[in-house]
């Protein structure tokens, strides 16, 4: 049985203590878990991918709305369901971003004193944010992938439907 400061006795618990390669070291010999900041950091991109499956999905609706010839309004949500993805995905990577300059940092500075980490990322993914622009969405490779495959479909249909008619 494990002993704990409180007194209390935890039964069957071994306590693990993390290597000094999970550990970053700071100068006033104060220790950062950065496996535990790593974890996070690939969670984060790894929600990326439904970002890119959500984007995947709309394409594909869009389409098919295009092909059956649906109603051009429905058509046109589908661009702004495509243009509500691009943000997240900037969000998303500016986060990500502003977490990996914050701790390349703190690891090259190796400050004596911890500092306020989320402070530092908020302040960092600020000016990041600040440089974002809307047209920033409109260059997003999924969302300039969708619109050239949504024209594609528009000429082909046009041209099926035109092919139709002198038959």
């Amino acid at each position: 049985m494990a002993k704990h400061e409180e007194g209390r006795a935890e039964v069957g618990i071994s306590e693990k203590k993390p290597t000094d390669s999970n550990n970053f070291k700071m100068s006033g010999g104060a220790k950062i878990p950065f496996n535990i900041i790593d974890t996070a950091l690939s969670s984060l991109k790894n929600s990326q991918s439904f970002i890119n499956s959500g984007m995947d999905i709309a394409t594909k609706t869009a389409l098919d709305l295009v092909e059956s010839f649906n109603d051009e309004e429905d058509v046109n949500s589908m661009e702004k369901v495509m243009l509500e993805f691009a943000a997240m995905d900037r969000s998303l990577n500016n986060y990500i971003r502003a977490f990996e300059e914050t701790v390349n940092q703190v690891k090259r500075e190796k400050p004596e004193i911890i500092p306020d980490l989320e402070n530092l990322v908020q302040e960092k993914l600020t000016t990041i944010e600040n440089k974002n622009s809307d047209s920033d969405l409109k260059s997003n490779e999924k969302y300039m992938y969708f619109m050239d495959q949504l024209k594609e479909m528009k000429k082909q249909c046009k041209s099926d439907l035109k092919k139709k008619k002198i038959l």
